[in-house]
């Protein structure tokens, strides 16, 4: 019996997925009811046991208490979550050009090969031919780089607005929302496939073991397993 496994994620890939989640939870619940008046339910909720403790139950101040509260979540949150976004970054810099996020093939056709492969593992529930990982992930790993460029650039922008003109602060405010948007909608549909039964040993790969079993690379990963022959 052939025991033998594939590393696939390495320990620090698994350190920053994990906390990743940790830290989208805070800063979204923190941000929204900074982003719209839709979510200041969630301010006024907190504002309701903060003014409670101080002995001020005044409405419009309920609702400040609790927006000033979340913004220093938010804040400390996306300091924290860019402090240690500083390792994963070099560590990813120093590989980039052996990263999955790159083609298994180039062209057009490619893509629309790519999208095939992915019908065939997620609804024909067939073997694919699939990297590392399969476009569509591919697709998502730029897109997600690409929102929290524009997230934590407009981010830090609005933190320190007070040295921005009106017009850069706009421009910054509606950068942060329209990417935010655009990053929820990747993340639930990244969740999707990734919690997907086609995919469980990946997710048991970066969230418990960090590899996957080389007969299960070699037959639904076969152009990853065919590149990793050759190293």
């Amino acid at each position: 019996m052939n025991n033998k496994t594939v590393l696939a994620y390495s320990s620090l890939d698994m350190w920053f997925h994990k906390h990743m989640i940790h830290f989208v939870a805070f800063l979204t619940l923190s941000g929204l009811p900074i982003l719209s008046d839709k979510f200041h339910f969630i301010a006024y909720g907190i504002g309701q046991s903060i003014n409670f403790l101080a002995g001020d139950m005044n409405n419009e101040r309920i609702l400040a208490s609790g927006i000033s509260f979340l913004r220093v979540i938010h804040w400390l949150s996306a300091f924290t979550f860019t402090a240690i976004m500083i390792p994963f970054v070099i560590s990813m810099t120093q590989k980039v050009l052996t990263l999955s996020i790159w083609p298994d093939k180039w062209g057009a056709s490619a893509v629309f090969e790519g999208m095939g492969e992915m019908k065939k593992n997620y609804i024909d529930l067939e073997h694919a031919e699939f990297g590392k990982m399969n476009t569509g992930q591919k697709a998502s790993a730029w897109l997600l780089v690409l929102c929290m460029v524009v997230i934590v650039i407009s981010g830090y922008m609005l933190v320190f607005r007070s040295v921005l003109t009106h017009d850069f602060i706009s421009i910054a405010r509606g950068a942060h929302a329209i990417s935010f948007i655009i990053l929820s909608i990747t993340l639930l549909i990244h969740i999707y496939f990734g919690t997907h039964p086609a995919n469980k040993a990946a997710y048991k790969a970066m969230f418990k073991t960090g590899e996957m079993d080389e007969e299960y690379v070699k037959e639904h990963h076969a152009l990853w397993y065919r590149k990793l022959q050759k190293l």
